[in-house]
């Protein structure tokens, strides 16, 4: 048993990031005076971290790969073994998570052009004669899922559909209910009542998963969605009815389902549907609104309301809003609905003295989003999108004012794959503006569980430590390439 856990620490120690390290530097044959000397770096330095007592910087870690013969998967490896061990198991899986849920949040958007289901009729559920019914009825055995969607589907023939729900998000009545609401072509209301894990710092932030379901519902633009959180106290009583924990609402039938979802029970009793209403709102007066909607009409407010508290960003394009003149703003905006309200709440909001001083804003972006800005000219960020494209005397103006506050803008490496249209912006109140902005469809929410918003700037904050950004040299290059290539095709159409 002994010489087991011998093994086992001696195969821990050679999984660290000196071992790693020492196992490349051996291979390479350089000695450490010789990598020293290669480096910049000190030799005690180098020495300190083989032997586990250094902790260096993120620089100092690239300088030592830089030097070494690796290939892009080995140093990919040893930085991510480095993160890990710099900022503990816990911190890493969240910004890891974190990052996973930008990279992949567009993906959720349901589209508008889904197949079209056909309904059977019958005398559950009859279908008017005549009448192209767009969902499909329960056949064959009755199990959880099969009442999942039969509630759906009756709710949605209803004049004004609107679900309240008590369950756990990884349940299938959220993967089921926007793709029936969005093939169907109709619009619901979903309350959604739900627990929070208490999550100290330091610690496993373990509501990530529930953050990316809840915000996968609310991407749907057919729910309307309000998910309401509490945390979870040995004290409190959230059941009436114990072997039946989870409950769905509808206008006509209650739903109650198992703990495991392994059983359900629908149920056709007014008294019953007043009781586990009346018992949403008491959760409800102790809850929280996690998520909140942003419709189309208000987005631009909840941006220009919110200029003054801009922390952070990470988007697809560089946020070029500071750097918006009223000539520019009269010139590019087109005639988009509420025209003079826009131009007033700019007046107030970004070119008054009020606004907040961009030096201390934080923008991380794509090399190519900057690119297809300087391409293009369009903005695919808020308040930028509102905008028609810019002309290239525009665009250069904008890319050397970018350059004259480089201080303030930071690109990020590929390996950061910030999807197209995306916008998730931290804000000095400790919440967050969560967009995906699209030429078929807007989203927009605000974040305001103070945890999850924290692991957000947890992940703002140290990516300029992280390997996944460029050097404020090669963002210059960058720069002054787009610019070259504006002034160029610039003398190329006065000489045509």
């Amino acid at each position: 048993m002994a010489g087991k856990r011998t093994a086992h620490k001696r195969e821990r120690a050679e999984d660290t990031f000196a071992c790693k390290l020492s196992m490349y530097i051996e291979k390479s044959g350089l000695t450490i005076q010789k990598l020293a000397a290669v480096t910049g770096l000190g030799r005690t330095a180098i020495q300190h971290t083989l032997a586990g007592k250094l902790v260096p910087a993120k620089s100092f870690v690239d300088r030592l790969c830089a030097a070494l013969p690796m290939t892009p998967d080995q140093r990919t490896e040893l930085s991510n073994q480095y993160a890990r061990e710099k900022a503990g198991d816990a911190v890493y899986y969240n910004r890891c998570r974190i990052k996973e849920i930008i990279e992949s949040l567009p993906q959720y958007r349901i589209s508008e052009t889904m197949t079209r289901f056909t309904m059977e009729n019958n005398d559950k559920f009859p279908c008017p004669v005549g009448s192209v019914c767009p969902v499909k009825t329960v056949t064959g055995i009755v199990n959880v899922n099969s009442l999942f969607r039969t509630v759906i589907i009756t709710e949605c023939r209803t004049e004004d559909p609107h679900f309240t729900a008590a369950l756990p998000m990884e349940s299938m009545f959220f993967e089921m209910l926007p793709q029936i609401l969005s093939a169907s072509g109709r619009r619901a209301r979903l309350e959604h009542y739900f627990t929070m894990n208490t999550c100290a710092e330091g610690e496993k932030n373990t509501n990530m998963d529930i953050l990316q379901g809840a915000l996968k519902t609310a991407m749907c633009a057919a729910v309307d969605y309000s998910p309401y959180y509490h945390y979870i106290s040995p004290e409190t009583e959230d059941n009436i009815l114990a072997p039946y924990p989870y409950y769905i609402v509808t206008s006509e039938f209650s739903l109650l389902i198992s703990a495991d979802h392994s059983s359900a029970v629908m149920i056709d009793s007014p008294e019953l549907r007043e009781e586990l209403l009346r018992h949403s709102e008491r959760i409800k007066s102790r809850s929280s609104l996690m998520i909140k909607q942003v419709g189309q009409p208000e987005m631009f407010d909840t941006f220009a309301n919110s200029a003054q508290y801009f922390y952070s960003s990470i988007e697809y394009q560089p946020c070029l809003t500071g750097f918006i003149t009223e000539d520019i703003l009269l010139k590019r905006l087109g005639n988009v609905p509420d025209r003079d309200g826009i131009l007033q709440t700019v007046s107030e909001k970004f070119f008054s003295g009020n606004k907040q001083d961009s030096g201390h804003f934080k923008n991380f972006f794509t090399k190519e989003g900057l690119i297809s800005f300087a391409e293009t000219g369009q903005m695919t960020n808020m308040p930028g999108s509102l905008l028609m494209p810019m002309s290239r005397e525009e665009r250069i103006y904008f890319l050397e004012s970018m350059k004259s506050a480089a201080g303030s803008y930071v690109m990020l490496t590929k390996d950061f794959a910030v999807p197209s249209f995306m916008q998730v912006i931290c804000l000095t109140n400790r919440q967050l503006i969560i967009s995906c902005l699209t030429e078929e469809k807007n989203f927009c929410c605000l974040l305001t569980e103070p945890g999850l918003c924290g692991a957000f700037e947890d992940l703002i904050d140290n990516l300029t430590d992280s390997g996944l950004t460029e050097s404020v040299g090669i963002l210059t290059a960058v720069i002054d390439c787009c610019i070259d290539m504006l002034k160029s095709s610039e003398e190329e159409y006065l000489t045509d």
